[in-house]
């Protein structure tokens, strides 16, 4: 049996817990509370169908060897995560009441970040750990400001956590840091 160090064990929990689907998952039910209490509902829906078919998918890429990790660690197995995840975005932003949604702006924020992640990947597979936990932070810093501060804080531990598990190297793991907070921007900038 392969035996694991601490480190490495602590780096996977790490990862787990600040997974994309949990960090995002955490915004949006924060976004929803704050700016629009009738759409906890309809926020748990929309979320919970696109984490499945995205696990549904993982799943059988993993399983059927077309991917190393569950993470999705080679830059060439990349596209066709970002196209399902771009389309299952642009669903979400629909359900969740398109332009009309006081959600709107952020859910197109992070569709951009996703685009710009999807574009550079030829050249740099930009940790979407950090960009999504980055996001968030930023995006919270109007909403919940505690929560910003403890997500925010949390990102030098989930940098290394990408180093140590060797899915990242630097500039991917601060790339995507830097790519998640300027796309948290852009509803600030747009209004």
């Amino acid at each position: 049996m392969l035996r694991i160090s601490r480190a490495t064990a602590a780096a996977r929990a790490v990862s787990i817990v600040l997974h994309p689907f949990v960090v995002f998952s955490a915004l949006a039910l924060i976004a929803a509370w704050r700016l629009e209490p009738a759409s906890l509902a309809r926020t748990l829906v929309g979320l919970g169908t696109a984490i499945a078919i995205v696990w549904l998918f993982i799943w059988q890429r993993r399983r059927g060897g077309h991917w190393q990790t569950v993470d999705a660690s080679r830059p060439q197995e990349r596209p066709l995560l970002y196209g399902l995840v771009l389309f299952l975005a642009g669903g979400y932003w629909l359900w969740m009441g398109g332009p009309g949604s006081a959600m709107s702006a952020g859910v197109l924020a992070a569709v951009a970040m996703l685009c710009v992640a999807g574009l550079a990947n030829r050249w740099i597979k930009l940790s979407l750990h950090m960009a999504s936990l980055a996001f968030a932070g930023v995006s919270l810093l109007q909403l919940a400001p505690a929560v910003a501060a403890v997500g925010l804080m949390c990102a030098p531990l989930l940098g290394w956590s990408r180093l140590r598990l060797e899915r990242h190297s630097y500039s991917e793991v601060l790339g995507g840091a830097a790519l998640g907070a300027a796309s948290a921007l852009l509803p600030y900038l747009i209004d």
